[in-house]
């Protein structure tokens, strides 16, 4: 009888054993998992930001020497690119941190709800000032063509494009958020 009762024991000392080290596998699998989604955004950022970047010397080329557009709406459209790469670049800041995974999820997920709620907040602004943008970009494309009775069309059917694109990338961006947000709650249930 002893000898089953310590034979059992044995059994669930290494059950205990393997379920301890099935928690430190899934906390590194989810980390992990975590860390890709947060490069992930990160990347995006960079990406936008880049083109934001590009758009001002080409906004120039394109807008002023061939469209023959007034300076001003492309120096507007040079602000409107440096305040986009500016929030994206304050936005990913925490998220940006190596030591950011190694640490207390309770702070990993805090800064990623606020990232979150700062990208979503974004809209409040950026659609807004795309608005101004497009309209003004539209009245004077429509004054510099005149009659042409595509321009304006042409134009809207542009914005539209841009502004689908635009939310598509956003709703990916808050998706991901959202992900590894339910990552980290899921890790801390397991514990």
């Amino acid at each position: 009888m002893d000898y089953e009762l310590d034979e059992m024991r044995q059994q669930m000392a290494i059950l205990k054993d393997k379920l301890e080290n099935q928690t430190i596998v899934n906390d590194r699998f989810i980390r992990r998992s975590i860390k890709r989604g947060v490069n992930t955004i990160n990347r995006r950022y960079l990406v936008i930001g880049i083109i934001a970047l590009a758009m001002i010397p080409y906004g120039y080329w394109a807008f002023v020497m061939i469209g023959g557009l007034s300076v001003a709406l492309w120096l507007a459209s040079c602000l409107m690119m440096l305040i986009v790469v500016g929030f994206m670049i304050y936005n990913s800041r925490d998220m940006r941190d190596n030591a950011l995974m190694n640490g207390n999820l309770l702070d990993v997920k805090r800064k990623v709800t606020q990232a979150q709620k700062r990208d979503a907040n974004w809209l409040w602004f950026g659609i807004p000032m795309a608005l101004a943008w497009g309209a003004w970009a539209v009245y004077e494309m429509s004054q510099k063509m005149g009659d042409n009775e595509y321009i304006v069309p042409c134009c809207i059917v542009g914005v539209l494009v841009g502004a689908l694109i635009g939310l598509k990338v956003h709703f990916k961006t808050q998706s991901r958020f959202s992900e590894i947000i339910e990552q980290i709650e899921d890790l801390e249930d397991t514990k």
